[in-house]
C-alpha cells in the first residue's frame, strides 16, 4: 500500500467523518451510486485522481495546504529516487 494513498485516504475520512457524512452520500455528491470508490480510496487501496481531491476538498471543507503537501512530499522522494538512479548509471559508464 502507498503510504501517499493511505495519509491522503486517512485525511479524507477524518473530515468525512467530522461533516457526520457516510460513504455513499459522499459517493452521491461525487456522482457514484456506491461506496466501492471512497472505501477504496479512504483504505489508502487506490489513488485519488486529482479532479476528485478537487471536489472533496470543497465537499469536506478541506484546507488545500495538507493535501498538497502529502503530494509534494511524495513527488520530491520519486523525484530523489529517479535522480538517484540517474545519476549511478552514469558514474557506472564512466
Amino acid at each position: 500500500m502507498n503510504e501517499t494513498y493511505r495519509e491522503l485516504g486517512l485525511l479524507i475520512r477524518n473530515y468525512r467523518q467530522d461533516k457526520k457524512m457516510t460513504q455513499l452520500e459522499l459517493a452521491r455528491k461525487l456522482g457514484y451510486d456506491s461506496t466501492q470508490f471512497i472505501s477504496l480510496f479512504e483504505r489508502g487501496v487506490s489513488k485519488v485522481p486529482h479532479n476528485i481531491l478537487g471536489k472533496l476538498i470543497v465537499i469536506l471543507g478541506i484546507p488545500e495546504k495538507p493535501v498538497l503537501q502529502i503530494l509534494i512530499k511524495d513527488y520530491e522522494a520519486s523525484l530523489k529516487s529517479e535522480i538517484s538512479a540517474g545519476k549511478k548509471i552514469a558514474r557506472n559508464n564512466h
